[in-house]
């Protein structure tokens, strides 16, 4: 059986909302101790690693890998590829998952799907589609994550979706769970209101967290006072490399090309 070992990328510097993996989401929980049992929970994972810096602001992180017990590598504070590069080779990892701290509600439900499925189709990177902003855990095959290291500058490398999920490079795979398209929404944590939305999530969706639940309470118009920003602005800015900004809009059109080129399992057929 292949090796899989989830990274969950976190750092206690945020310039929206500093501290932001460190501020409890539910019940006397932090966000990143929520996101690392919930991790955890997951059968297909054989080791958990907390990817974290070197730098002194984010020594906390020891204690919270300790009492969570899960192992913890602090590495470059910039290079985010570096460090997972090094996890996989400590333990020679097969297949490494990416998952970012600031994402709480992560689809751990579907990722033993995507192993699969990346094993059986022999692909690089597979990804879940049509979901909202900060759901998708990002499955990779080792050798092609140090492929694509090689390939990148280490300066950008926060944006390895972009180099990965490329399928004029690599043969990607998308998972999509939805008929319906979700990705207007987002269950991301980046500024004061997202807190306030992920905390109204953790209080109304029960303990299991199912991203099928977690639309349902967004697209719910009764829960509307809840959830003041749930969607992403039409006219909203996406991040690119290099200090690049494009519509949303844009990321959209950018995303449909590379998902038309990538195979496809549906999971609502």
């Amino acid at each position: 059986m292949p090796k899989v070992v989830a990274c969950i990328i976190a750092r206690t510097v945020s310039q929206r909302l500093p501290l932001k993996v460190l501020r409890d989401i539910n019940e006397g929980t932090s966000m990143i101790d929520f996101l690392i049992q919930r991790v955890k929970g997951c059968s297909a994972i054989d080791k958990v690693y907390i990817c974290t810096s070197r730098e002194s602001v984010d020594d906390i992180f020891e204690d919270i890998a300790k009492r969570n017990n899960v192992q913890i590598y602090r590495g470059s504070s910039d290079a985010v590829i570096e460090r997972m590069i090094e996890v996989g080779e400590i333990e020679q990892a097969d297949i490494v998952l990416r998952i970012t701290g600031d994402n709480p509600f992560s689809s751990i439900e579907y990722v033993s799907r995507q192993i699969e499925f990346l094993l059986q189709e022999k692909l690089d990177y597979v990804r879940l589609v049509d979901v909202p902003i900060g759901a998708a855990v990002e499955v990779i095959k080792f050798e092609s994550l140090k492929d694509c290291y090689a390939k990148m500058d280490p300066a950008i490398s926060e944006y390895l979706m972009l180099f990965l999920f490329e399928p004029k490079q690599y043969n990607c795979g998308i998972v999509k769970p939805f008929e319906n398209d979700f990705s207007y929404l987002s269950v991301t944590v980046d500024t004061p209101e997202d807190l306030i939305r992920a905390k109204n999530i953790a209080r109304l969706c029960d303990k299991q967290n199912l991203l099928i639940d977690i639309i349902s309470l967004l697209i719910d118009e009764s829960k509307n006072e809840f959830f003041p920003k749930k969607a992403i602005q039409a006219g909203g800015k996406i991040k690119y490399p290099y200090g690049e900004e494009i519509t949303f809009e844009q990321f959209s059109n950018d995303m449909q090309r590379r998902k038309e080129n990538s195979k496809i399992v549906r999971l609502y057929e």
